[in-house]
């Protein structure tokens, strides 16, 4: 049996008024019960759409709920591994999402999906794997659906799996060759192509007459075209003259005028060019610099009136850099002079606090003396290094005492505890639990072993039940023939003999046609004994088949009994064995071996806890002796610590008295007031060196009050106290510096303007000289006669650019000068004249245009027909192509014979097979529908033909599905879906079956009997049922299904998702 697919969990989200429920099959027969509207049909809907994809909208069997998820999961055992395939409805796909994953969610592709349901279609597993009642009831319908009768008969023809895509191929390329009424095939557009081209050639004719006259009518047409040609040109070249000459008629015009008027004006090349503009910018420019000039006059004299004033000389300012400094120096000990009055009473006010904390201190020293004491960092580390010494002998040695409390404590539990432990264990027997585990091993193997003979034994009898059906007798064939060939002999003798007699009486026309009329009956004959020893001969041949299948068959049983037999005698001899290490004979029953495991159970128990009391007391025992060790360490410790604590004790003492300690003070006090005493040490110190800063920071602000009382009286300002002096002094400064900056700013401000009044006077004699040369450069004297020369010379180049303009276009359009185009005018009568001749012209140029036009797409026409008759290899073309379609249908027709050939000859092969030997489905189908009808039935076959139809046979007369009653209809159709299961396993993969309800139509015995396939079914294949009958689930229970129950079809999807429950397992 091939490994192929299981179903382990499903999970519905949503399907029907399912919501979240779930359920876990069991890996063999399955049995899923429920009341009616319990979901089951939704379920078996449920599997079929994750696994092929939903029905489509508006079907019955989609299920879709309203406003809610869609789909589900299923978990899945495949020979490709575990796969989880996940499928939810979309608003695009009507069969929903698929999402095929493994159990580590990694997505896979989908074709594992495929792979593992063995490629088999949708229509195959719906009707064969996966089916409800109704359509169990019908084999008809399988065969009218081509895909899946071909299926199902393809699976049981060894060699043919592929039959049905073969058949398939064939048909579409004999109809893609060729259809009766059809157009689009390719021999039907062969024909119709050949065709064409027969009545092409039948149009094509000879034409020799009709191409000489056209070769003359083509020379007539060529001299034509010359002489057209000739006149055609000379028309051209007075058209384009005469043309020219009007095109140039409005300029000679436009010329003579302006000729005259240039006349009247004075020569005027000289003067120049845009003199009027110059002009206008020189006057403009001259107006805007005297302007400017008058501006800046106006403030240039305030500003020289204030610098005059700033100028006059001051004391003060010629004194000010001593007065900074003298300042700065004064400001810089402001603060200092205004808080020395503050620090002189700071400085008394400490020193008596000092006095005063050093007497509450306590020490018999005065402030010189506490001076004099070493209280420095190296004393301080003595003092502090001999109190941790002394802190850290007292800890250890309360430690010590109490490590030795703990000591003695610990040592008194274990003894308690090791008593306990010992008495204990006098009390359980010496056995070693290795050997108790022996025996219950021993007992396992012994039920194993009697398990493996009860199966072996089941084997056995399930092997000679099959052999007893393959020495089933057959229908016997006669071994001579039906029509012996005398038969034959004799009938053509009579034939004859009737014929001579005929001849004889009524004359040789009448035995004629006698001897005709018997020869035809005798070839009839012979026809029919042919066919009836071709039919024999298959017989024979087939039964010899048979025989070979029975002794291979019997071989094969023979070698399994063989097998079976050793088998069961190494069984034998384990079992004795094991029932000898056990302690129990060969024949106990299963009472007594649960007794032996009991007993055994709890001598292991007893054996373990002895061998742990054991352990445990080395343990306590190990651990008294360390306790003891330690008691002994402890009390050594003890001792040496209180002898360092006396020795650091007396050191103490006499440290303090060195240092006018008290001697009775602890090491914390002592730390505590030694540090009170350095603090007081620090703080005189501190007090000196302020008192000493004071006196120097007096004398420094001294000296800086008089360098600035002394500069103030040399710049001439009166005297005063020294704070209201450094404020006049800097209300001085103040103003000497705003002064210096007005006088910066003013020099500034004077030289910028004096710097733009030189540059305007410079720009002013520069625009009068400009002005000068301008009236010289046109020859005038004043502003009013420059201005009208002015204007005379604009209207000068204007003319002179005209002038010149039009005699350029003149001879452009004419190729003729001004005087020699005014002769051509004239000589054509003027310019009426001119253009009655162009007039006339342009008529006759166009008329011999139109003409020479169609004299030449007349010669065109004729030299195409004459050059394609001279070229015309169409019949030729034809003739070729017609012997190509020819070739070509001929070709087609071939290969469309061949395909309807192998057509007829598969059909022909197929029938015979059906006549001559059954598939291998049938087979299983005969042998699943005896053991479904106990024997009743012993032989389904299929007739030859192609109505699919299938029968039984008791041994005496066959039947129709139709004449056999609704349950027995269902049974042979069961039988013939387990067949086609069975063998589509061994073949290409263990698929699982699922069905609904399919067994309500049986008797209970035959129930019972379906029930059992399913269960020995279930052996390779998962078996799921559905039903909502108790007696069948009594059945199924029986068989030791794996039981889920369903919830009632009444209760409300809004309590919640509750997985399937199971009630019994198998």
């Amino acid at each position: 049996m091939k490994p192929g697919l299981r179903i382990n969990r499903f999970q519905v989200d949503g399907f029907g008024h399912f919501r979240g429920y779930s359920g876990t099959p069991g890996p063999g027969l399955t049995l899923l019960y429920g009341p009616n509207e319990a979901g089951k049909s939704t379920l078996l809907a449920f599997l079929r759409g994750v696994l092929f994809g939903f029905e489509k909208r508006g079907q019955p069997e989609r299920y879709e709920p309203e406003g809610a998820l869609f789909g589900g999961e299923l978990w899945l055992e495949t020979a490709s591994g575990p796969l989880v395939v996940h499928r939810h409805g979309g608003k695009r796909a009507s069969e929903g999402t698929l999402t095929v994953r493994g159990l580590d969610g990694q997505p896979l592709p989908e074709t594992l999906l495929d792979q593992a349901l063995a490629d088999v279609p949708r229509e195959l597993f719906f009707e064969v794997f996966a089916f409800r009642l109704d359509e169990l009831s019908s084999f008809q319908r399988l065969a009218q659906q081509r895909g899946v009768s071909e299926a199902l008969f393809a699976a049981g023809m060894q060699g043919a799996r592929r039959l049905p895509e073969a058949v398939e191929r064939l048909r579409k390329d004999a109809d893609a060759l060729y259809a009766p009424r059809g157009q689009k095939p390719e021999l039907n557009r062969v024909m119709k192509d050949l065709e064409e081209v027969q009545q092409a050639l039948r149009e094509a004719g000879d034409r020799p007459a009709l191409y000489f006259s056209t070769r003359d009518q083509l020379a007539e047409r060529i001299a034509e075209g010359h002489s057209l040609e000739v006149a055609r040109k000379h028309t051209e070249r007075e058209l384009d003259h005469a043309s020219r000459l009007e095109s140039a008629l409005s300029d000679l015009t436009v010329l003579a005028r302006d000729r005259a008027e240039l006349a009247t004006l004075p020569v005027l090349d000289t003067f120049p060019p845009g003199a009027e503009t110059r002009l206008e910018d020189v006057l403009q420019r001259r107006k805007t610099y005297r302007a400017q000039q008058a501006q800046l006059h106006e403030r240039l004299a305030p500003i020289e009136e204030a610098w005059e004033r700033l100028a006059a000389p001051w004391p003060v300012r010629e004194r000010a850099e001593s007065l900074r400094t003298a300042l700065a120096t004064y400001s810089g000990h402001s603060e200092q002079l205004r808080s020395l009055p503050a620090r002189r009473a700071s400085l008394t006010s400490r020193r008596r606090q000092l006095e005063q904390s050093l007497g509450e201190l306590g020490l018999a020293v005065d402030a010189g003396g506490l001076l004099a004491l070493d209280l420095g960092a190296r004393a301080r580390g003595e003092l502090e290094s001999l109190a941790g010494r002394l802190d850290a002998a007292d800890t250890a040695l309360a430690q010590a005492e109490s490590e030795q409390a703990r000591t003695r404590e610990e040592r008194a539990r274990l003894e308690t505890t090791l008593g306990r432990v010992q008495a204990e264990l006098t009390a359980l027997p010496e056995t070693r639990p290795a050997q108790v585990r022996q025996r219950q091993a021993a007992v396992g193997r012994m039920r194993a072993v009697r398990g493996d003979l009860e199966r072996l034994a089941e084997q056995r009898l399930e092997q000679r039940r099959q052999m007893d059906g393959v020495r089933a007798p057959t229908d016997a064939v006669p071994l001579r023939s039906l029509v012996p060939m005398s038969w034959v002999v004799s009938a053509a003798l009579v034939a004859l003999g009737f014929s001579a007699l005929a001849a004889w009486i009524a004359g040789p026309s009448v035995g004629v046609l006698c001897a005709v009329g018997g020869l035809l009956l005798v070839g009839l004959l012979l026809l029919v004994r042919h066919r009836v020893e071709t039919a024999r001969k298959a017989s024979l041949e087939a039964q010899a088949a048979r025989h070979r299948w029975r002794q291979q068959e019997e071989e094969r049983f023979r070698s399994a009994q063989a097998s079976m037999s050793a088998r069961e005698e190494l069984l034998q001899r384990e079992l004795l064995n094991a029932s000898g290490a056990a302690g129990l004979s060969p024949g106990a029953s299963l009472s007594d071996l649960a007794a032996q495991e009991s007993l055994l159970a709890e001598q292991l128990t007893q054996a373990e806890r002895r061998e742990l009391l054991v352990r445990e007391e080395d343990t306590l025992r190990t651990a008294w002796d360390a306790a003891v060790r330690d008691d002994q360490r402890v009390e050594e410790a003890r001792l040496r610590a209180s002898q360092r604590e006396e020795v650091l004790r007396e050191e103490w003492m006499a440290f303090l008295v060195a240092r006018r300690f008290p001697e009775a003070l602890s090491a914390a006090s002592a730390l505590t007031l030694w540090l009170d005493a350095a603090a007081l040490r620090q703080r005189l110190l501190d007090l000196r060196t302020d008192e000493e800063e004071f006196t120097v920071a007096e004398a420094a602000c001294d000296a800086v009050t008089t360098r600035l009382l002394q500069e103030a009286r040399a710049a001439g300002m009166p005297p005063g106290q020294a704070e209201t002096v450094a404020a006049r002094v800097s209300v001085a400064l103040e103003e000497v510096r705003s002064r210096a900056a007005d006088q910066r700013h003013l020099d500034g401000q004077r030289g910028e303007l004096l710097a733009e009044k030189a540059r305007l006077d410079q720009l002013a004699l520069d625009e009068d000289q400009t002005w000068e040369a301008l009236l010289t450069e046109g020859g005038c004297q004043d502003e009013a006669t420059f201005r009208r020369r002015a204007v005379q010379a604009r209207r000068y180049a204007e003319l002179a650019a005209r002038v010149r303009e039009h005699v350029q276009r003149v001879q452009a359009l004419t190729g003729l000068g001004e005087n020699a185009a005014h002769e051509e005018v004239h000589a054509a009568g003027g310019e009426t004249g001119l253009k009655e001749q162009l007039a006339t012209l342009r008529e006759r140029h166009k008329a011999e245009g139109d003409r020479h036009k169609a004299v030449l797409t007349e010669q065109g026409s004729l030299k195409t027909q004459l050059s394609q008759w001279e070229n015309d290899d169409r019949v030729s073309r034809l003739r070729i192509q017609e012997e190509t379609l020819r070739a070509k249908a001929a070709e087609l027709a071939t290969r469309y014979a061949a395909d309807r050939l192998t057509l007829a000859l598969l059909g022909r092969a197929r029938r015979r097979f059906e006549e001559e030997q059954q598939p291998r489905v049938i087979q299983l189908a005969s042998e699943l529908f005896s053991e479904l009808t106990a024997g009743r039935y012993r032989r389904v076959f299929i007739p030859a033909g192609d109505a699919r139809e299938l029968r039984v046979s008791d041994g005496a007369r066959d039947w129709s599905a139709e004449q056999l009653s609704r349950g027995t209809r269902e049974q042979l159709f069961l039988a013939f879906r387990l067949a086609v299961i069975r063998d589509f396993g061994e073949t290409r993969g263990a698929l699982p079956l699922i069905t609904d309800d399919v067994l309500v139509n049986f008797d209970p015995e035959r129930a019972r009997g379906a029930v059992r396939l399913f269960a020995k079914l279930a052996e390779a294949h998962q078996v799921i049922a559905f039903t909502c009958h108790p007696w069948l689930r009594e059945q199924f229970e029986a068989e030791g299904a794996h039981v889920l129950e369903l919830p009632g079809a009444t209760k409300s999807p809004r309590e919640g998702a509750q997985p399937l429950r199971v009630v019994s397992s198998g």
